[in-house]
């Protein structure tokens, strides 16, 4: 007899509305940690937990998914078909375990960064609005549809503004104001008024697989211009020239950078545009559009392989550690964007593939960059030369990060890097193929230019100061072996993704 799963089944789910519940666990946890912030103790507490709650429902309901309930959840319906929605689809899923694994490792380490370094703050407040963005990512991993992936998206960048500027400097305000600016610009002007063009045109913004409408030739010259504004309105992906705001974003503390990068903000930009080419528009669709007009979608891979090379050279002239590694997160978000850009199911996966590769790889450099700044006070890469003999477990690590940027083995995304140049020589597109070759190997010798001097320095450099001084907390370094750990597990692990 075959076991059906229900609701019941699941003694965790209250109701059947789970992805709901889900993505509320940290809400609800924020709103604990800001009526307890009077008691430190009391909301780290809390925040660890509700981090490591999420993460058993993210569990759930992807084992739930899997007996195959991928059934809607209307949360707000306005008639005519136009709703806020929840649904869970694969690249949802793999993305709300993302974001809730890596956040218990935040949590860890983002209460151990503030007690060292804001010692005389009270900085409940800073985990009430990371628990609320937290929420909001949830929310995005789940939406259903793009209406609600909008909403969510806004309420994100809102959560995020008191995080960027919460050391209250000049310098602080001043970047809060590009972020806030930049994104709420890209969102209002381009990623707005598209919605009202697609649900005019096609009655619909739910999420469907291989799109939301069929191929006609009639409609390239409209698909062009809805798919060119929701590309650059979400501005969270940083392709150029939509950047500016994340390398000044990295006046904010490390925790916050570490949440930028790898879990919540531009991961849920690349997401985004994941999930509109799979959903809203269609690979099949946008690969006929583009053999239509290169205004349809051609452009993307050359527009994400300019911002790949251009953001490396970039970083090749920063000093500053943690604006460097904003660099080179501009960069690879943009590989992520070019393997999603080839209009495949195949480079769809290696897209999905990647984001998570540079999610585990880039928290993992953050992190090192927070534990260097609070043990010796030190943010320039020339002045940690022989850092490595004092935390050589650390900078393992950090090593093991710097290979990922890079792609080169046991770095994962050697694996994303191979695929991709499967995907891209099976299309038959001998120029997009010349030009991916060409993109992916000046940006490797690119990234190996400025990782490797940090790894070499690092080791086999005369000390630029003596780095015995402090002793750095165990839950500093902690948090990035274990990313460390995930990316060499994921690199032997890859075929059975694969």
């Amino acid at each position: 007899m075959e076991y059906v799963l229900t609701p019941l089944s699941l003694p965790f789910f209250i109701t059947e509305n789970y992805l709901l519940i889900t993505a509320l666990i940290p809400l609800l946890g924020a709103v604990v940690i800001f009526f307890t912030g009077k008691w430190p103790r009391v909301s780290n507490s809390v925040t660890v937990a509700s981090s490591i709650l999420l993460f058993i429902y993210a569990c759930l309901c992807t084992l739930y998914w899997a007996y195959g309930d991928h059934s809607q959840f209307i949360l707000m319906d306005f008639g005519n078909n136009l709703h806020i929605s929840l649904k869970l689809e694969s690249t949802g899923v793999v993305f709300s375990l993302l974001i809730s694994f890596l956040w218990i490792l935040t949590s860890v380490y983002a209460i151990c960064y503030m007690q060292n370094n804001y010692p005389s703050n009270n900085y409940s407040n800073f985990l009430c609005f990371l628990s609320i963005s937290i929420s909001c990512a949830m929310f995005i991993a789940f939406s259903g549809d793009l209406l609600t992936t909008f909403v969510f998206y806004e309420l994100l960048t809102v959560s995020t503004y008191p995080l960027v500027t919460y050391n209250a400097t000049n310098e602080s305000m001043i970047a809060g104001r590009y972020y806030f600016g930049v994104l709420f610009f890209s969102s209002l002007v381009l990623f707005f008024p598209v919605l009202g063009f697609l649900y005019s045109k096609f009655h619909t913004l739910d999420f469907v697989s291989g799109g939301i409408f069929k191929f006609d030739t009639s409609l390239v010259t409209f698909i062009a211009v809805c798919f060119v504004m929701l590309i650059y309105g979400v501005g969270k992906a940083a392709l150029i020239p939509m950047h500016f705001w994340l390398p000044k974003a990295m006046v904010a503390p490390t925790p916050v950078s570490a949440l930028l990068h790898a879990v919540a903000v531009v991961k849920s930009g690349v997401f985004i545009i994941i999930k509109v080419i799979l959903y809203t528009f269609g690979t099949d669709n946008l690969q006929r559009f583009a053999q239509q007009s290169w205004f349809a979608g051609g452009w993307l891979p050359y527009a994400a392989g300019f911002t790949i090379i251009v953001a490396s050279l970039i970083a090749l002239k920063q000093k500053e550690l943690k604006k460097l590694l904003a660099y080179s997160t501009v960069s690879q978000l943009s590989y992520i964007i070019l393997f999603a850009s080839i209009f495949s199911d195949l480079s769809a996966r290696v897209a999905v593939f990647q984001l998570v590769c540079h999610a585990f790889a880039k928290i993992t450099l953050f992190f090192i960059a927070g534990s260097i700044i609070t043990k010796t006070g030190e943010k320039y890469v020339d002045r940690i030369h022989g850092i490595g003999r004092n935390m050589p477990i650390t900078m393992a690590a950090f090593t093991i990060g710097a290979l990922s940027m890079i792609g080169v083995p046991p770095a994962p995304t050697f694996w994303g890097k191979f695929l991709i140049f499967q995907a891209v020589f099976s299309s038959g597109n001998v120029a997009l193929s010349v030009f991916v070759t060409l993109v992916l190997m000046i940006s490797t010798i690119l990234n190996a230019m400025y990782f490797l001097p940090i790894i070499y320095n690092a080791f086999f450099s005369k000390p630029s100061k003596n780095f015995f001084v402090k002793k750095t907390p165990i839950f500093l370094v902690l948090p990035p072996v274990i990313t460390a750990v995930c990316t060499f597990i994921i690199f032997f692990s890859y075929q059975v993704i694969f």
